[in-house]
């Protein structure tokens, strides 16, 4: 069995922009829904995390190969 993917949410990042860049009193930041927030930082637009799957097959699509000329470089 396998753990599930826990990524962490980043509260500290979140919380910097949404008081400090964008000025928002703390009563209004709090009540900001998950929509509403996401687009306030622009998430939507952000490339989404990836996994160990998503990682995997990446490394698949481009394999770490060395070619002839950077191995007569190592010499």
């Amino acid at each position: 069995m396998t753990e599930p993917d826990r990524t962490l949410f980043p509260w500290a990042s979140v919380i910097r922009f949404g008081l400090g860049r964008l000025r928002l009193p703390p009563d209004q930041f709090w009540r900001l829904s998950v929509p509403e927030l996401s687009a306030l930082t622009g998430a939507a637009e952000a490339p989404t995390l990836t996994n160990r799957q998503g990682l995997e097959a990446l490394m698949a699509l481009f394999p770490d190969t060395r070619s002839a000329k950077d191995k007569t470089d190592d010499r």
